[in-house]
């Protein structure tokens, strides 16, 4: 098997720039992204997947199988290696570009603003990591796929089937990123999600919380019991501490 090839971080840079300055904006509505070969570089010990690209369903409701298709396409993909910005960023050029274009509805955007704000939002990194358009799925699978569970993918599922829970801070935030956190916490979600009266509510609140705990203990260190316990602890005041409770503490925080 082909190992997996990448663009050079320079010409990605140059592309991403000309984005910003609203050049070859068309080019990302092609059928394929039209990229100098002269610029791919060869990625050591990652090996180029089949059929990936057949795999990913572009669509919101496709995200969750889309997901573990990246995943599972690169079984050797190391974190370290999974934080490199120009390994995502070419991939959305390369192999993926069909689906990047088409998840992100590219072709249809109404004027070179939107489609130049789509670009930049999904292609690179501008907004982070977990909320790139491939390396964010990626990383959501990592941290929440448990090898202990008959159904590996079960919490998996769950995060990518409630937007509440993915997109409002606990899925783009800090304490996701440590795994025994995320499948603690996404465990004791699913085993009361029926009692759980504003999600909304909860995904804040409890987003809030564990950061500021991380100010004063080592939540690296700390298993899924111990998360899943702070949940059960505090289950009930997540549920009833508003939005605006929420940021205001935040806020009185930061000042400190």
């Amino acid at each position: 098997m082909a190992l997996q090839t990448i663009l050079k971080k320079s010409y990605l840079e140059n592309i991403f720039e000309e984005v910003e300055q609203g050049i070859g904006l068309d080019r990302f509505k092609e059928d394929s992204f039209p990229y100098d070969e002269n610029y791919l570089l060869v990625t050591p010990q990652v090996k180029h997947p089949e059929n990936m690209l057949s795999q990913l369903k572009a669509t919101t409701d496709g995200d969750f199988q889309s997901a573990v298709a990246i995943y599972n396409a690169y079984p050797t993909l190391t974190p370290l290696q999974a934080i490199n910005v120009q390994f995502w960023e070419s991939l959305c050029l390369t192999d993926a570009f069909p689906y990047m274009r088409d998840r992100w509805h590219l072709r249809e955007s109404k004027d070179d603003e939107e489609l130049k704000r789509g670009i930049i939002n999904h292609f690179t990194m501008e907004n982070g990591l977990m909320r790139h358009g491939l390396g964010g799925l990626w990383w959501l699978v990592h941290l929440t796929v448990d090898e202990d569970r008959d159904q590996r993918y079960e919490l998996t599922e769950m995060l990518f089937k409630n937007y509440t829970l993915r997109f409002i801070r606990l899925g783009v935030g800090k304490v996701i990123q440590h795994k025994e956190a995320a499948i603690g916490i996404l465990q004791f979600i699913k085993d009361n999600e029926k009692y759980i009266t504003s999600m909304e509510n909860v995904a804040n609140s409890l987003t809030s919380y564990f950061n500021k705990l991380g100010a004063v203990k080592q939540l690296t260190f700390l298993d899924r019991q111990f998360f899943y316990h702070e949940m059960e602890e505090h289950i009930d005041e997540f549920m009833n501490t508003s939005n605006r409770d929420t940021q205001n503490s935040e806020d009185e925080s930061n000042d400190r």
